[in-house]
């Protein structure tokens, strides 16, 4: 993304989105996969614990690499 569209996409990112959490099932999932993350970070050696969270690293970069092409592809319309 160039300078503007990235000025652009935080902005919505850090001050819209939030507001269009309800018209979805976001929260009921966030909290759905909180729980099972937590019952899964009980269960595993400290080792391991570190490979989740590089996982969970690895999903968000993922995930917010989602939201951008999200947010060009509504540019191109």
């Amino acid at each position: 993304m160039d300078e503007l569209m990235q000025a652009l996409f935080d902005h919505i990112t850090d001050h819209l989105l939030e507001k269009y959490y309800g018209q979805t099932a976001y929260t009921e999932r966030c909290i759905t996969r909180d729980e099972i993350g937590r019952k899964l970070w009980e269960q595993l050696p400290s080792e391991q614990r570190e490979q989740l969270e590089a996982l969970q690293r690895a999903y968000d970069h993922v995930q917010m690499a989602e939201l951008e092409a999200m947010f060009l592809a509504s540019f191109d319309q």
